[in-house]
């Protein structure tokens, strides 16, 4: 190269890991939604798993009912936030295809995403704790039963029937 060419330089580690990590978290949200729609249809149809994973194995199928009612609610502020998400992914994209990269404005990129996905779960754990702190003492005990045996098994296609 010659004195007026710039020398390519390469992306710091810590950016490349931080790159693969960001696709995995992408990739693992991707997932979720895909299966909550293959095993339950298009949104807002009956028997839709709102993505509560193996706590949603474990309800009952009134607590289950009523939990995706619960969810099903709040739709207009998630999604707003599932809009606002988006927005702030394209912010992330815009950020990686710069030139020159900014790592200091990736960082902020991504934790702007992350804080509003971290909303969503937010509202999801809340609806979950409310229904599991409605349960009496029987319900609870039967829960945590259903609970133990779905993390014993692992992920499958289902919930736990009593």
């Amino acid at each position: 190269m010659t004195a007026a060419d710039p020398t390519p330089t390469r992306t710091p580690r810590w950016v490349q890991v931080l790159l693969v990590l960001s696709l995995a978290a992408n990739l693992l949200v991707a997932g979720l939604v895909a299966g909550a729609w293959l095993r339950g249809g298009p949104p807002g149809a009956a028997g839709r798993d709102p993505g509560f994973g193996p706590f949603a194995e474990a309800l009952s199928d009134d607590d289950r009912r009523a939990l995706r009612r619960a969810f099903l609610s709040r739709m207009p502020e998630m999604r707003e936030n599932r809009m606002a998400l988006r927005a702030d992914m394209q912010g992330v994209l815009a950020v990686l295809r710069a030139d020159p990269f900014d790592a200091a404005a990736l960082d902020s990129a991504m934790d702007t995403a992350l804080a509003r996905l971290g909303d969503r779960i937010s509202v999801g754990q809340s609806l979950l704790v409310d229904r599991i702190t409605a349960m009496d003492s029987t319900e609870r005990a039967a829960f945590a039963d259903r609970l133990e045996t779905a993390l014993a098994r692992g992920p499958r296609r289902g919930p736990v029937r009593d």
